[in-house]
């Protein structure tokens, strides 16, 4: 039976629809005389067995007409707790993707102040199987319905909103099998059976991680604990702490399953659907149809993980500005030592966390970090052979699992923040020959993830649709912006942050040079080179046809994703 919330829905529709100018839309939106009849999704509703929910801004609940007093408090509590925010469906790890620019729902604004959709859609398919997704992918084609995949809500480019459009929910799709011998469909008797680990789509990255830590094994995964474990991080291509001795997520992915726009369930991996899974790997998230599951590699335990915490204080802007270009310059050195890491500046303060997954630091001795400090020894003696340029520290810990450092190191950020960001990838060559030019730059803050170069760099370009930027010379992928704004900001202040911005991705990527790439699950939504930025101009034809392939009528389309310009 249909909630009061989705009849109510349902039977305002027609009104609104009264009140638009028909044109047959490619995409059917709600309120436009398109959208189906009360009777119609009545009909779905029961096919999925009674998942189809109406969804709210996560702020509804503090607003008329939907105030309700304790379901306002658990927002509020909650607004910054990403497992919160993930566990609804219509809220997404950056506010602004539910609201948009003109938005009106609001936590901390009065009971009686507006609360609209804003790009939050109107209803959801909450699947709990791949039936349910299915019959949602064959409605949404059926009735050429503007139509959203959505797990967490993490995405800076907000790929799983629209407004007025039928979302696809995936984060009851749960499930973490492993394998000591995994063996893709239709691989030849030849194939060599290798341990692997499926994950629905649903699942999130801390408990694919304690899964794997139990089973004694680890598994490539992102750097943030509510991040979902077999969807857009996977397909974006997939960047992580263990990427410099393992690569990229992309690189150790054997299989998917999915459901295409055509509503077929599909198998795609070297042997089935090739060209379908070369796409799936780096062609970017929301653009291929629903996932439902993505078996990875695992790898042998690791039990001597290194990590480092080091802060640098300077006590001048321009003492700053020479620090960082010398840590720049050192970085690559650093990099072929094994660390990868997640750096940090913001004013006169320079922070990076590293980690060496695969220490060769004695681990009996938890005291002697004498061949660490020599690996880092450029950022450390700074403040010495600099005298009054600003103070460092460093505190080095070691751990007996790549488990027990992540799950006491790393959390979750920028939650309930509206926050924006653009960046590139950062070459070798850059933070060799212009790390002034780049210091320059990131006086107005930013970090750089130094998650590339190693294992990253030694896969042939062309294997997965991942840009190939991260293959020629790229060590880091670097976010650039102006902050976080209030909710108090206006569009005017909101657009000029955004379009400062875009002109600081492209200062930066001047500075790398021509053919400087972009992560695309942590790039500017704006980008106005998008398609070459994002994969290069060969694997975005590639791509291209592939799209136009699998998903002709272009049912599932986002902010920048492939084919969405057609």
């Amino acid at each position: 039976m249909l909630s009061t919330r989705v009849l109510r829905l349902l039977q305002i529709a027609p009104i609104l629809a009264s009140q638009v100018i028909y044109a047959l839309p490619y995409h059917c939106r709600y309120g436009e005389p398109c959208w189906p009849a009360a009777s119609i999704w009545q009909q779905f509703n029961a096919s999925i067995d009674g998942q189809l929910v109406a969804v709210l801004p996560p702020a509804a609940p503090c607003h008329a007409p939907n105030y309700n007093d304790a379901a306002c408090s658990t927002a509020r509590s909650n607004w910054v707790n990403s497992f919160w925010r993930a566990d609804q469906p219509g809220a997404y790890e950056t506010p602004y993707w539910e609201r948009g620019l003109n938005g009106t729902c609001f936590i901390g604004t009065p009971v009686d102040q507006p609360c609209d959709q804003g790009l939050v859609p109107v209803l959801a398919a909450s699947a709990n199987n791949a039936d349910h997704v299915q019959k949602s992918v064959q409605f949404a084609k059926k009735h050429r319905l503007s139509v959203v995949v959505k797990n967490t809500g993490h995405d800076y480019l907000g790929r799983s909103t629209g407004a007025g459009s039928f979302m696809i929910w995936t984060h009851k799709l749960k499930g973490i099998e492993f394998s000591d011998a995994f063996t893709p469909s239709n691989a030849p008797r030849r194939y060599s059976a290798k341990p692997a680990v499926t994950v629905h789509a649903g699942e999130q990255w801390i408990d694919v991680y304690k899964a794997a830590h139990d089973k004694g094994v680890v598994v490539v995964g992102g750097a943030a604990r509510s991040v979902g474990a077999a969807g857009g991080w996977a397909l974006g291509g997939g960047h992580s702490p263990l990427g410099h001795k393992y690569g990229m997520g992309v690189d150790n992915i054997v299989q998917i399953t999915l459901v295409t726009p055509d509503g077929k369930y599909r198998i795609a991996n070297e042997y089935a659907n090739k060209e379908l899974f070369w796409g799936l790997r780096g062609g970017g998230g929301s653009a291929w149809g629903v996932i439902l599951t993505v078996t990875y590699k695992t790898h042998p335990a690791l039990n001597n993980v290194l990590a480092g915490l080091f802060l640098f204080n300077a006590s001048t802007p321009e003492h700053a500005f020479n620090f960082t270009t010398t840590a720049f310059a050192a970085l690559p050195s650093v990099v072929d030592k094994g660390f990868s890491g997640y750096l940090f500046l913001f004013g006169t303060s320079f922070g990076f966390a590293v980690l060496q997954p695969d220490s060769k630091a004695d681990p009996n001795n938890t005291r002697d970090f004498t061949l660490a400090n020599n690996d880092l020894a450029p950022l450390l003696n700074y403040s010495t052979t600099h005298p009054g340029s600003g103070e460092v520290a460093i505190l080095w810990t070691k751990h007996t699992s790549y488990w027990d450092w992540f799950n006491n190191t790393i959390g979750d950020v920028s939650i309930g923040e509206n926050t924006w960001i653009g960046g590139r990838l950062v070459t070798r060559d850059a933070f060799i020959n212009r790390p002034d030019q780049l210091a320059d730059l990131f006086r107005l803050g930013g970090s750089i993830n130094v998650v590339a170069g190693g294992a990253v760099s030694k896969v042939d370009p062309d294997s997965v649709a991942l840009n190939p930027a991260w293959r020629n010379g790229a060590l880091a992928s670097a976010n650039v912006g102006y902050g976080a704004w209030p909710d108090s900001a206006n569009a005017t202040e909101i657009l000029w942050r955004q379009q400062q911005t875009t002109a600081l991705s492209e200062r930066l990527g001047d500075i790398i040079g021509p053919g400087s790439g972009a992560y695309f699950n942590e790039a500017d939504p704006n980008e106005p080179n998008w398609k070459e930025v994002f994969w290069g101009k060969s694997h975005y034809s590639r791509l291209l046809r592939l799209k136009r392939s699998i998903d002709p009528q272009n049912l599932f389309t986002c902010n920048r994703c492939v084919g969405s310009d057609l």
